[in-house]
């Protein structure tokens, strides 16, 4: 927001405050959304509001539009990973290698992301360096329906 928006230091910490805000927001009220809609429904909107409150940030050139574009962001964003997890814990054998594969990937991507758009930021711009982001918040809308399918009943062998 600062080097994107123009926005001063402390509107750029005031902007990340409501991010973070609308994050916690996206995570208490979430448990309501996940019961009524289920996970993949759930998943895939909040990709899709985050994406067009990415979207936003990226392509209009207005501080005022920015700054309300961040709380669909953070909304949308807030229940990504635990959900993932979730649905990683359920969603057939070998659970436990499942969830941790999930949270190495979300861990990882912790670490790495943030350099990463760093780099890219320094050499594009950060709000062209964002459009990354967007993408992979385009690639989980378009996986999410994937968690409605269950996995097969698995069958006892059949003797020769």
């Amino acid at each position: 927001m600062v080097d994107g928006h123009g926005l001063d230091a402390a509107w750029g910490s005031a902007v990340y405050t409501a991010f973070a805000a609308a994050m916690a927001i996206g995570r208490f009220g979430g448990g309501w959304f996940l019961t009524r809609f289920g996970r993949a429904t759930v998943l895939g909107a909040s990709a899709v509001l985050g994406g067009i409150g990415l979207l936003l940030i990226i392509a209009v050139d207005n501080q005022i539009v920015a700054g309300a574009a961040v709380l669909l962001w953070g909304v949308g964003a807030a229940l990504g990973f635990p959900v993932a997890l979730s649905a990683a814990g359920d969603s057939g054998p070998d659970p436990t290698a499942r969830v941790s594969l999930v949270a190495t990937a979300g861990y990882v991507a912790f670490l790495v992301g943030p350099p990463a758009l760093g780099f890219l930021g320094e050499h594009y711009g950060l709000r062209n360096a964002m459009i990354v982001v967007l993408a992979l918040l385009a690639l989980a809308a378009a996986c999410a329906p994937a968690l409605n399918r269950r996995p097969a009943p698995e069958r006892e062998p059949v003797a020769p």
